[in-house]
């Protein structure tokens, strides 16, 4: 089931510029305070040779830091990792590795060279790490969707039947994604039923046009088909429990479902986005053999 979308477009609690400076800052701060002689006592001694004084554990705290910070935000985006630019894709990983490489190396040795070579096979590790969790190069399957515009009355006393959520601005049609094995058009009685609880026979008419895009938070590919249904409920308004798979957003909140005039439909669902008025006026055109 599709998530209504909101009239108002929120902003982002963490901007990625945020989480990038604030990374940098960790980062550049603690590989300094680890690069420098630290000649005081030993908090812990590894060897003879090595073990971490104060500067060096700030300096491991700082970096390290920063690697889990940019972890975190890796995990965060993972859904848009698949589509984000080639720079991302590639930096991510880096951002993440740079941190424990450097405190991977500081404890290896004083030599520059086992700072690069720490620094390295930890980033190579945190690259397989971040396509694992991006599922870059895996596959996406198109979603397939059904969307619809139930309807009642005829010729200038047509009715289209929509729907509200009690608390997210919009105006909404029934719909949502197909199950394996299902038919299309049984899809969309089985939505429209669990969505709007519409009562009698549903009939569907005919398809009146299909879409194609991409969901904007996961990015993955979707078609989506409008049909046309008619029915004979005669209530104007009513409110109605979602049912749905537990754990779905919208399963059990009560909705209020009324019909209103093609004319207004039009109006209001252009306003709510997702272009679900795109084919309101294709509704005129009688199906001339019905789907069921």
């Amino acid at each position: 089931m599709v998530q209504p979308p909101s009239s108002v477009e929120e902003q982002p609690k963490v901007r990625r510029a945020h989480v990038i400076a604030a990374w940098a800052v960790c980062t550049l701060l603690g590989g300094l305070l680890l690069a420098l002689p630290d000649d005081g006592p030993r908090l812990i001694s590894f060897s003879d040779a090595h073990g971490p004084g104060l500067l060096d554990t700030v300096g491991a705290v700082l970096a390290l830091a920063g690697s889990a910070l940019a972890w975190w935000w890796i995990w965060r985006d993972r859904r848009r990792l698949a589509a984000a630019p080639l720079w991302w894709q590639v930096t991510a990983p880096i951002a993440g590795g740079l941190g424990l490489g450097l405190v991977v190396a500081s404890v290896l040795g004083d030599f520059a060279l086992w700072w690069a070579v720490g620094a390295l096979l930890v980033t190579l590790v945190q690259v397989g790490l971040f396509v694992s969790v991006s599922g870059i190069g895996a596959h996406r399957p198109t979603r397939v969707r059904v969307t619809g515009y139930v309807t009642r009355g005829a010729n200038d006393a047509l009715e289209v039947l929509i729907f509200e959520y009690p608390s997210t601005p919009g105006t909404h049609l029934p719909g949502g994604g197909v199950e394996r094995g299902e038919l299309l058009n049984d899809a969309m009685v089985r939505e429209t039923y669990e969505e709007t609880g519409v009562s009698g026979a549903l009939s569907v008419l005919s398809v009146v046009g299909v879409q194609s895009g991409r969901f904007a938070d996961t990015r993955r590919p979707y078609l989506n088909v409008y049909f046309h249904l008619r029915t004979d409920d005669d209530r104007a308004q009513w409110r109605h429990t979602v049912i749905g798979d537990p754990g779905v957003w919208d399963t059990g909140l009560v909705v209020t479902c009324r019909f209103i005039p093609l004319a207004k439909a039009r109006e209001l669902l252009r306003d709510t986005g997702n272009t679900q008025h795109a084919f309101l006026d294709l509704l005129a055109v009688p199906a001339t053999n019905p789907l069921s």
